[in-house]
């Protein structure tokens, strides 16, 4: 299981130990071939792209046609996964190529690299002993408003951090939404472009955060916590 860099540019966030294993790797599964192949290049893998066996993921996640290369991990080849950004398997695809590799006996062995959910946790203040990743929201009001207070009631009643984001284009909905669904004394952590130079990470109460503008974060990835 292969990270990748969040941002663009970001080679250094990817300890040389898990670019050694990826420079000895010539097959790989991945969620975009194009862009796993720059990325592959970009790291100075040692053998041309073209001579490397890559094959991309069902759009729709089935996994099914995929079953016959997995299984060339018992004549002895390892496979590398690779999802868009950060590790693969969380919040991205690679969870089910991992399970068939599991029911086959095949050893499934994690790199170590960047996660932007993590990155947002431990730079949050809010409890890293008991969370939970909710991925995407509603992207209706109505829907999104009652989403935010349910997951707001599971924050006070078992003191767990709530992680969501939504696609960057939609930050200032959500977070506008945040500020008029969410009680005053609730915690609300936004964290932008993490990694990156414009890297913006900020918890306040959400009534501190009344007067804020989000227009600065549209188009940006953002993960949001609440606590």
């Amino acid at each position: 299981m292969v990270p990748c860099p969040i941002i663009d540019n970001g080679m250094n966030s990817l300890p040389s130990a898990t670019l050694g294993i990826l420079h000895s790797l010539d097959h790989f599964i991945v969620e975009r071939a194009r862009t796993a192949r720059r990325f592959i290049k970009e790291s100075g893998h040692p053998r041309p792209i073209n001579e490397l066996e890559i094959l991309e993921l069902d759009k729709h996640g089935k996994v099914e046609g995929l079953k016959s290369f997995i299984l060339k991990a018992k004549e002895g080849i390892s496979i590398g996964i690779i999802s868009e950004a950060g590790c693969p398997g969380v919040a991205d695809p690679g969870a089910d190529i991992v399970a068939i590799a599991h029911d086959e006996d095949i050893v499934v062995s994690p790199c170590v690299g960047p996660s932007s959910i993590l990155l947002a946790l431990m730079s949050s203040g809010m409890s890293g002993q008991s969370f939970c990743f909710n991925g995407y929201l509603s992207n209706k009001k109505p829907a999104l408003v009652k989403q935010l207070r349910e997951l707001e009631s599971k924050a006070y009643k078992r003191r767990e951090t709530q992680i969501f984001m939504d696609a960057p284009y939609r930050n200032e909905f959500l977070l506008s939404t945040c500020k008029e669904a969410l009680r005053g004394d609730t915690k609300l952590c936004v964290a932008v472009d993490i990694s990156a130079d414009t890297e913006y990470i900020k918890t306040k109460k959400v009534k501190d955060w009344k007067t804020s503008e989000f227009k600065d974060f549209h188009k940006r990835p953002a993960i949001v916590l609440l606590g």
